[in-house]
């Protein structure tokens, strides 16, 4: 091989110049490469080679080919070169040139290791890692840390010496090089220890806590910026592994990132990067944070003080403290139980909202908006009391104060809409108030930010305040937001677009009138076909269109769909990404609008969504840096995505040639593909647009199902729980369509009454297959609960025919076992055990999500097997019973709701279980939860009306009664519906023992029952039933009834079941005669 060409090459490759680049390349590959006396030659550059570059990238080269090529080179000859990289390290002074090498020696002792060689290598380098000269201790300790990343494994045997050296190189007195190096060795031998085996590495590792704090507090106090990044690094990736390894400084160690974070003295960055841990480790590490006393509590007050620096200036998408302690914000939120966030925020935000500091007026109001969606249900109990403050921000002297009240109502609008519909006429007018105030100079950027935040909030809250309360606003924001689609920033035409859609949708065909100048005023937006902004702007139009298609209906809005969808299928080919998915959502809207009755286009939009579920995905590869390769393998997972990673066997030789060595490309990893996310919007829609085309979908099933069941097992969450929905999706409307074509409904129970013709039954075992792989171990949170709720719709829509499938019905009950008792893994702390999930209190609301959605699927076997359910009820009974009296009210009137619908489908079959089940559901009947005590009226009525074990619930009647009594006289939680259904159900199962006379005239001056229209059904039938008996109460009352009668035949259709229609026409017939 000619050394000297080889040399000529790689100085050819540092060169400014593509075409030279090129060549040289292909040269070195063609004629180089391929030949083990190349990496001999990159080896003898490495050690001998004046320039440092040409060095680098030799080592680079050479890390390339040792897998391929060092086996290959005579054991004769490996000796010699050992020792010369040994010496070369040694004298390095370049230290990019220095970690080059030492993967170099890494990657060759992997190999040695394996063949049982270079015995002698470890001695070398522990006497360089303890020698008296700094520089050889820096060399000594980074080659270690390249070896443990390069085979972790072979020192498996080595952890106590390895530790011994540790304990003295991660407090070098001299070198700073040496203790980060440390660290990251210490991160890398994580992996091998086992913290329920090994209690000496444990203790070992946990002792490396505090010296490590010191090193990142040196970094920090020095400003270095690389050692910086990389104690982090290190420190996030102890997240990775079980909480033993780090439980003893857990604490002090979430004190000292909180601390770092607050600091207003300390760079930025560190800042940033210290709330980024806080944040993981709140996700990751959530049972943790939340057994650690007052920690909950001080990591929101401490973020809502970062928050609070957020100057005027600030971009929405700039990386700073205050954005990051948002960030924080919505973690835990969304992962801690609301008092331990909600509360502490709840009880300082009136101060703030009267803050001298502008600050710390914005960071309250910021703060709610993003706690809204983590935890919608206990915001919505306390908006009454910090609507009318969130008002008063909106009518704030400074704009930017009141820009962010506006993005904070849009989020709370986003969640919590309904709750603040009785605020309209303030909400509406602070909105007027800030859109008048904006509306005057259009080229000023602050007022255009006022403008779109108003159509945000408008967007986000139009549904959610309902139709008739829109409806009174209508004609005027109309005028006054369709001013804005020809305003001269394509983003304020955007959200305005986006506004008429939601108040279209909301007032529904009170948008009519307004419909053609609203198409025509947005028409032309729909056909533009390149520049990003108008792009941008087509897809926010296209969003529009579909929802005031849902607004005004089929019938008004069928000028403009044909050619809505001929543009929406051109519009997939224009290389926007927005714009696709908008395209597909459209679609979703459109085929429920017209319940699939589009004509020729359900074929193309079939076609568009196949295409879209084929597109191959790019694998994110990841061309790392000198610095960090032999840091991962070959895959790692970011984001919840697998990314290849280019190792050295995989790594183009082009773009070896030309890496760059700027460690930061690291910092730049994007996890999840654009084809992922796209496949996860076209993966939903599919779902939506076969379920409501029903028998016109037919025709496209089966190429559906084959292409969405792979994506069961696909790498990113967002689509394994997209295609798992949309196959339950598929599956309940191939049933529904086989129902309506036999004429024959399901019935509850096994063996099956109707069985699932062959192609539904082939289905069944694709979806109860793909569901099992996953839904058992699956970690991510919304995907269970995602799953949960396919298979709960799916059981009480279809029955138990899916149940039928191999090991279903057990797995099944497995899973759920696991999940109401807090011990799935999407429940868990890596490596905690139950019983730390036992010692909480509490729970976030998407925890609980996760919980309350599993209870749901068990209501559903209750549906589709009713008595035989019996069985399963003895397996469920007592962590129910233990919900039950949870000091959580949503968890008790959870339990309680799920014992009345599992007593209504069991029916007399859950007369055994009477006596276990009485005496809470009369507890409850008491419970201090408003809530909790209708569901106990419900189940009560349930338990007495089926149950056949009158010696027991008999003696309780004057004590229900007793109870009930004031739950009528409640008007709320619906307790008077359920407490009259009770009394109900209790006289037609015993009308001998309730004193009618003294319990009618009360029941019937609360008729027409006005929330829960279920109830209906016990209450007519009872007093069907009381004039069958001739009963003289209800015979005095016939005037008032006959009043009743007609206004529950009357409007909405809703307040009557078919059968108890019947009853009341019954009642009406033979009153009337």
């Amino acid at each position: 091989m000619d050394q000297q060409k080889l040399v000529e090459l790689l100085q050819t490759c540092q060169i400014p110049d593509t075409q030279k680049v090129k060549a040289a390349t292909a040269e070195l590959r063609k004629n180089f490469y391929p030949h083990p006396d190349s990496l001999l030659g990159l080896l003898h550059v490495i050690v001998s080679n004046s320039e440092a570059t040409v060095r680098m990238l030799a080592a680079v080269q050479a890390l390339r080919l040792v897998p391929k090529h060092w086996t290959n080179i005579p054991n004769g000859q490996k000796p010699a070169v050992r020792n010369e990289l040994l010496q070369a390290i040694v004298r390095e002074q370049d230290s990019k040139c220095r970690h080059g090498q030492s993967r170099v020696i890494a990657a060759i002792a992997t190999l040695d290791f394996e063949n049982k060689q270079w015995d002698d290598l470890l001695p070398a380098v522990t006497q360089l890692t303890t020698s008296d000269n700094v520089a050889h201790r820096e060399v000594g300790s980074y080659i270690i840390y390249s070896l443990l990343e390069a085979n972790p494994v072979y020192f498996e045997d080595h952890l106590s010496k390895l530790f011994e050296l540790f304990t003295k190189t991660i407090r070098d007195p001299q070198s700073r090089d040496v203790r980060v190096n440390t660290m990251m060795s210490i991160s890398s031998i994580l992996m091998l220890i086992d913290a329920d085996e090994d209690e000496q590495s444990v203790d070992a590792v946990q002792e490396f806590i505090p010296p490590m704090v010191d090193v990142l507090k040196d970094a920090v106090d020095n400003g270095d910026d690389e050692r910086i990044q990389q104690s982090f690094e290190v420190f996030q990736s102890f997240l990775a592994y079980e909480s033993a390894i780090f439980s003893r400084y857990f604490k002090d160690l979430i004190q000292f990132m909180l601390d770092l974070a607050a600091n207003t003295n300390a760079d930025d960055d560190v800042r940033v990067q210290a709330l980024a841990f806080l944040a993981q480790a709140v996700r990751y590490r959530r049972m943790k944070i939340q057994g650690i006393p007052d920690m909950g509590p001080q990591l929101m007050r401490k973020s809502l003080q970062i928050l609070s620096e957020l100057d005027d200036d600030d971009e929405d998408d700039e990386t700073n403290p205050a954005r990051s302690a948002l960030t924080l914000i919505d973690q835990l939120a969304s992962d801690l139980p609301p008092r331990q966030v909600i509360v502490p925020l709840l009880d300082v935000f009136a101060n703030y909202a009267r803050s001298d500091n502008s600050g710390q007026r914005k960071a309250c109001v910021l703060a709610l908006g993003t706690c809204a969606e983590g935890a919608p249900e206990f915001v919505s109990t306390q908006i009454a009391s910090v609507l009318p403050m969130v008002l008063n921000l909106l009518k704030d002297p400074e704009r930017s104060v009141r820009y962010s009240a506006l993005l904070g109502l849009i989020r709370l609008g986003e969640d919590l809409s309904d709750s603040m519909s009785s605020h309209h006429e303030a909400i509406i007018t602070a909105l007027v108030m800030n859109l008048d105030a904006a509306s005057g100079d259009e080229s000023d950027k602050k007022n255009a930010e006022i403008i779109r935040s108003v159509c945000g909030a408008i967007d986000s809250l139009a549904e959610g305040l309902g139709s008739d309360v829109m409806a009174r606003y209508g004609e005027s924001m109309i005028h006054r937001v369709g001013a804005f689609l020809s305003h001269p920033d394509p983003k304020v035409k955007a959200s305005a677009a986006g506004a008429l859609g939601a108040i279209a949708a909301s007032i529904k065909s009170a948008f009519n009138p307004y419909l053609k100048q609203t198409m025509e005023a947005m028409s032309t937006y729909i056909m533009a076909e390149n520049g990003e902004e108008e792009l941008a702007l087509r897809s926010s139009v296209c969003d529009s269109m579909g929802r005031i298609a849902v607004g005004v209906g089929a019938k008004e809005f069928s000028p403009y769909v044909v050619p809505l969808l001929i543009s929406s299928e051109k519009a997939l080919h224009l290389g926007n990404a927005r714009l696709r998915e908008t395209t597909f959502i459209l679609w979703s809207q459109l085929a429920i609008v017209y319940q699939g009755d589009l004509g020729d286009s359900l074929a193309g939009i079939f076609k568009g969504l196949f295409d879209s579920l084929q597109l191959e995905e790019e694998e994110v590869e990841l061309d790392v840096p000198e610095e960090q390769e032999g840091l991962v393998d070959d895959e790692i997972a970011v984001h919840g995505k697998k990314i290849k990673v280019k190792g050295p066997e995989q790594v183009d030789d082009e773009d070896a040639d030309v890496m760059d060595d700027d460690d930061d490309d690291w910092d730049d990893l994007v996890g999840i593909s654009a084809q992922a996310l796209e496949k996860e919007i076209a993966l939903e829609v599919l779902g939506d647009v076969i379920y409501a085309s029903k028998e016109k979908s037919a025709p496209y099933i089966e190429q559906a199902v084959e292409l969405v069941a792979p994506f069961a097992e696909h790498t990113y969450e967002g689509c394994r729980k997209t295609a798992i929905g949309t196959l339950w999706r598929t599956y309940a409307c191939m049933w529904e369509v086989m129902e309506k074509q036999t004429g024959r409904k399901w019935e509850p129970g096994l063996p099956l009454k109707l069985e699932p013709i062959a192609n539904i039954a082939k289905l069944g075992e694709i979806v109860s297959s793909a569901t099992l792989q996953t839904w058992q171990d699956e970690s991510d949170r919304d995907t269970v609960t995602e799953i949960n709720r396919s298979i709960a719709f799916t059981l009480k829509a279809c029955g138990p025919a899916i149940l039928g499938q191999r090991e279903m019905m057990e797995r099944i009950i497995t899973v759920l076992g696991t999940i109401v008792t807090r011990s799935h893994p999407c429940q868990q702390d890596l490596g905690d055990e139950e019983e730390d999930q036992e010692m909480m209190q509490g729970s976030s609301e998407l925890d609980w999500l996760a919980v309350d959605t599993a209870l749901d699927v068990l209501i559903g076997l209750a549906c589709a097997l009713g008595a035989q359910f019996a069985e399963i009820w003895k397996i469920f009974e007592k962590p129910i019973l233990k919900l039950l009296s949870s000091n959580e009210a949503v968890e008790r009137s959870t339990a309680v709701g799920v014992v009345a619908e599992c007593v209504a489908y069991m029916g007399n079959a859950v007369t055994p279980y009477t006596p276990t089940l009485l005496r809470p559901l009369l507890h409850r009947l008491s419970d201090e939860d408003k809530e909790t005590k209708s569901n106990a009226a419900y189940a009560t009525g349930q338990l007495v009306y089926h149950s056949e074990d009158a010696k027991t619930y008999l003696p309780t009647y004057n004590e229900i009664l007793g109870k009930l009594e004031p739950l009528l006289q409640i008007k709320d939680a619906r307790l008077q519906d359920n407490a009259a259904g009770c009394l109900c159900r209790m006289i037609l199962a015993h009308p001998d023992q309730v004193q009618i006379p003294d319990v009618l005239p009360a029941l019937v001056s609360l008729l027409p029952l006005k929330e829960d229209y279920e109830e209906n059904k016990p209450v007519y039938q009872c007093l069907h039933k009381l004039y069958v008996l001739s009963n003289p109460t209800v015979q005095e009352l016939t005037p008032k009834l006959l009043d009743v009668f007609q206004q529950v035949l009357g409007p909405p259709e809703e307040q009557l079941e078919p059968e108890t229609r019947e009853v009341v026409q019954d009642m009406v017939r033979n009153l009337t005669k």
